[in-house]
């Protein structure tokens, strides 16, 4: 299930790093089909940027590794990440549901600084995770699944220009 869970957080991250790549820097403008085509390719790229961690994964399942390593990677993987994954989500939220006063408060207190620290935080968990797993395979394939979601908004951001 913790890998199920970790995929889906992956494509979520995948279609707000979307966002953040097609909102461009004025929030006073109102590109909202902009942003949902920005989600959408998120969503789309991070299946290509995830399959060189899920190719070492069915590479070393089909070798006849024990799946509960990645499980339990996932699992400690998923304890890191899950408290700030629920913090960004319920700011997500706020900014869905209040009035625009306090959607850009959400947005300055939660979202701003949680955007700035999201890379650290995914590394922290990867490095964790390696330190951890004990395995060659379970550590190369967090290293290649951390490296594709970080992966997303700087790939966008590049087509954008």
């Amino acid at each position: 299930m913790s890998l199920v869970v970790l995929v889906l957080l992956g494509l979520l991250d995948a279609a707000f790093s979307g966002f953040r790549s097609a909102q461009g820097r004025s929030g006073l403008v109102d590109h909202a089909h902009e942003d949902h085509v920005g989600m959408l390719r998120g969503v789309r790229l991070f299946p290509w940027l995830s399959s060189a961690a899920v190719g070492v994964l069915a590479i070393d399942l089909l070798l006849g590794q024990d799946l509960e390593a990645y499980v339990s990677a996932a699992d400690l993987f998923l304890l890191i990440i899950a408290p700030f994954a629920a913090v960004v989500l319920l700011a997500l939220a706020a900014y869905g549901i209040l009035r625009w006063e306090l959607r850009y408060l959400a947005s300055a207190i939660i979202l701003g600084p949680c955007t700035f620290l999201r890379p650290y935080v995914v590394t922290a968990a990867a490095i964790v995770v390696i330190v951890r797993a004990g395995e060659v395979s379970v550590a190369v394939a967090a290293t290649l699944a951390v490296i594709g979601v970080l992966a997303v908004e700087p790939v966008l951001d590049r087509r954008a220009k």
